[in-house]
C-alpha cells in the first residue's frame, strides 16, 4: 500500500473496521449475491415464511410435513442475501478546504475511503461521486477489493486536483504545469475549490441517476444557503436509506479568535468586519449549536441518520465511535 493511501486507510485502522459493516435500516433488492438481506426470496439457510405450490415450482423446497398433516403442498421460502449499492456524496466546495491540522475536506476524504472499505468488506457496491454546486465527478458502482483501490486512486487524485486549484480562481492563469482543463478553468476565473455549496441541485441531479434505491452517504459541512431538505426527503421517501455526516473544523466549533477582525465567507466571499469579543463569541456558538441541532433534528423526524464529526487529530475512534452511535455501522 502506497504512502498516499496509507494516510486514507491506516493499516491499523483497517484492523478495527474489519469488525464492522455498514448497516442499512431497510432492505434492498441487489443485482448480485451478497451479504445483505434482500425483499426477495431465495435459498439461503434463513427461514422467511410459506406460499402456496404453484405449477413449476422446485419439489424439493416442498414442506412435507406439512403436506402429512394437512394435505397442502406448501413451499418454504429463505431469505435472499444480495449486494446493495452504497454511494459516497463527497462535498468539494471552498467551505471544506479550512481547518487544522487536517482540512474538513481531507477528513472527509478519509471518511470516505472508511466507508468505501466497509462496503466491500460486505460484497456491496459503492460508488464516490465528488460535489460542490454540482456533481463534478464519480467512480462506477462496483464491488470487489481491486475497486477499492481505484476509489482511493480517484480520492488521491481529487485531492491533488482540489490543491492545484486553490490558487487558480484568483490568479486567473495556470502555472506551465497545469494541465489544459486547469488553463480553460483559468482562464473563465473559475476554480473548483472556489465554488459553492448547491446541495439541492446535487440531490435533483442524483435522484436521477440513481435508478433503484440504495443506501446513501453525504458528507459535507452543509454550509448551504439553500434549502436541501425537499430533496433529502424526497429521496428516503423513494426508499433510500440516507445518511448524513456533518464535518466541522475545531475551529468552528471552538473559535479562539478576539479583537477587530475581517471575516471573509468561504462560499461566497463576501467580508464582513466584526469585533470578536465574549459575548459575540458566545452568540457565534449558539447559532452554530441551532444550526447543527436543527439538521439533527430534521434527519430524526424524516428517518434520516445523522451524525457530526468535528476534524481533528482523533479520526479513527472518533469515526467508528458516531459511526456505531448513530446507527450507520454495525
Amino acid at each position: 500500500m502506497s504512502a498516499d493511501k496509507k494516510r486514507l486507510l491506516d493499516p491499523v485502522f483497517l484492523r478495527k473496521l474489519e469488525r464492522l459493516r455498514i448497516q442499512a435500516r431497510r432492505a434492498f433488492p441487489g443485482t448480485m449475491r451478497g451479504e445483505r438481506r434482500s425483499t426477495r426470496r431465495g435459498s439461503s439457510v434463513e427461514f422467511a415464511d410459506f406460499r402456496k405450490y404453484e405449477a413449476g415450482d422446485d419439489f424439493r423446497h416442498v414442506d412435507w410435513n406439512i403436506y402429512a398433516r394437512l394435505e397442502r403442498l406448501m413451499l418454504r421460502q429463505f431469505v435472499e442475501e444480495e449486494d446493495v449499492r452504497i454511494d459516497i456524496l463527497l462535498d468539494r466546495s471552498r467551505s471544506m478546504h479550512f481547518g487544522r491540522p487536517f482540512t474538513k475536506f481531507e477528513f472527509a476524504c478519509r471518511a470516505s475511503a472508511a466507508l468505501a472499505f466497509l462496503a466491500v468488506s460486505s460484497l456491496d457496491r459503492v460508488a464516490l461521486l465528488a460535489f460542490d454546486s454540482a456533481i463534478r465527478s464519480r467512480t462506477r458502482a462496483l464491488r470487489g477489493r481491486g475497486h477499492l483501490t481505484s476509489v482511493l486512486n480517484f480520492l488521491e487524485a481529487l485531492s491533488e486536483e482540489c490543491e492545484s486549484d486553490k490558487g487558480l480562481g484568483a490568479e486567473r492563469q495556470a502555472s506551465p504545469g497545469d494541465s489544459s482543463a486547469n488553463e480553460s478553468r483559468a482562464a473563465s476565473g473559475e476554480s473548483l475549490s472556489s465554488r459553492h455549496t448547491d446541495l439541492s441541485a446535487v440531490l435533483r441531479s442524483y435522484q436521477k441517476s440513481a435508478l433503484r434505491p440504495g443506501v446513501l452517504f453525504v458528507i459535507s459541512d452543509f454550509f448551504d444557503s439553500g434549502d436541501f431538505r425537499r430533496e433529502t426527503k424526497l429521496l428516503a421517501h423513494r426508499g433510500f436509506d440516507v445518511n448524513l455526516i456533518q464535518v466541522l473544523a475545531p475551529e468552528e466549533l471552538n473559535p479562539e479568535v478576539g479583537g477587530d477582525l475581517l471575516l471573509a465567507d468561504s462560499e461566497t466571499g463576501e467580508e464582513r468586519e466584526v469585533t470578536a469579543n465574549e459575548r459575540v463569541v458566545a452568540a457565534y456558538k449558539t447559532a452554530l449549536s441551532e444550526f447543527t441541532g436543527a439538521l439533527e433534528s430534521f434527519s430524526r423526524t424524516a428517518g434520516i441518520g445523522y451524525t457530526l464529526l468535528a476534524a481533528d487529530t482523533a479520526f479513527e475512534d472518533l469515526l467508528l465511535k458516531n459511526l456505531i452511535e448513530s446507527r450507520m455501522a454495525e
